[in-house]
């Protein structure tokens, strides 16, 4: 399993900073197509509940009608490296989708998100945000439920067997 987590810049700051999305791509790119690859990221992405054309990457459990400049990007991004934004999938209450609250407390989004492989899209049971986290943030603790079904490695089958019947045709 590898987990990246990493910020990216807002909208303001995108043209400037596009360079941090090209990082971010480049350490996917090297985890390898076998492992659970999971990206947590305070991504500033606001992505709506208008999965049209994209419902392989995205549900319809999104908070909000539109999406914006960066919500667009990061829908790219998860086309692009086979990965499904999480919190989409689920429709909760949006009192458990919005992960930032805005200094006057008028605003509500969900900006931050847990995107997985889409293969192992039904490895993830929940995602949720916490409001009651004391964590000094204007964000909200956001928190995935796994449940994760691994495979044994294949075991040798040269191995020598329990019991060695071919002595028994010895006189």
């Amino acid at each position: 399993m590898s987990i990246i987590v990493s910020y990216a810049p807002t909208n303001d700051s995108l043209k400037e900073r596009k360079g941090e999305y090209n990082e971010v791509q480049r350490v996917i790119h090297e985890i390898s197509e076998r492992n659970v690859r999971i990206a947590i990221s305070d991504f500033n992405a606001k992505v709506g509940r208008n999965n049209r054309g994209i419902e392989n990457f995205m549900g319809i459990g999104g908070l909000g009608e539109v999406a914006n400049e960066t919500g667009a990007h990061i829908m790219s991004f998860c086309s692009t490296n086979n990965l499904v934004i999480g919190g989409t999938l689920f429709q909760d209450n949006d009192i458990h989708k919005y992960t930032w609250t805005s200094p006057c407390g008028n605003y509500k989004n969900q900006i931050d998100h847990i995107a997985i492989n889409k293969e192992r899209r039904r490895t993830l049971i929940n995602v949720k945000s916490y409001r009651g986290a004391d964590i000094g943030s204007d964000h909200q603790l956001l928190i995935a439920t796994l449940k994760l079904k691994l495979k044994a490695p294949n075991r040798n089958t040269d191995r020598i067997p329990w019991f060695d019947t071919t002595k028994l045709l010895e006189e």
